[in-house]
């Protein structure tokens, strides 16, 4: 599999949200790129927003199995996942940046080389202090994009 040059691909994206006793779930069909870059993976899209807008999403894979996730808004937000592990990140606002803990409680990545296919997914709380502000389930399948739709 040469992925360094980068390849189209289709991404099935599910983000569920738990916050203050509600619950938000979106579910998108995207395409996206795939490229290997050193020892590292990465998966980019644009993740549509209800005004119509898009933002850039970058995952990038470690070969020890931590994933950060970049998502390039109004504000610029930098997640690393480290499985059982809190990581701390600031969230930029026009008011400043806001301290918080990214608390992964679970980490899965596959990669498949024929058809090109993977798999991410992250379950993580968001921390304020000691304090969890959300519960968070992100899933992105991907697949070579001249194979249709990935399995899920």
């Amino acid at each position: 599999m040469d992925l360094k040059k980068g390849m189209n691909v289709t991404i099935h994206l599910r983000t569920l949200i738990k916050q203050n006793n509600e619950e938000e779930e979106f579910l998108y069909e995207l395409l996206g790129q795939v490229a290997r870059v050193g020892d590292n993976l990465y998966i980019r899209y644009q993740e549509p927003q209800e005004n119509g807008v898009t933002y850039p999403v970058t995952l990038k894979i470690f070969p020890d199995g931590q994933v950060q996730l970049v998502r390039t808004a109004q504000t610029r937000t930098r997640f690393l996942f480290n499985q059982g592990q809190v990581t701390e990140t600031r969230y930029q606002t026009p008011y400043g940046n806001i301290e918080l803990g990214v608390k992964t409680k679970k980490l899965h990545f596959s990669l498949k080389d024929e058809p090109i296919s993977g798999r991410v997914e992250v379950v993580y709380d968001l921390l304020m202090a000691t304090e969890t502000v959300g519960n968070y389930f992100f899933e992105l399948v991907f697949l070579e994009e001249s194979q249709g739709k990935p399995k899920e």
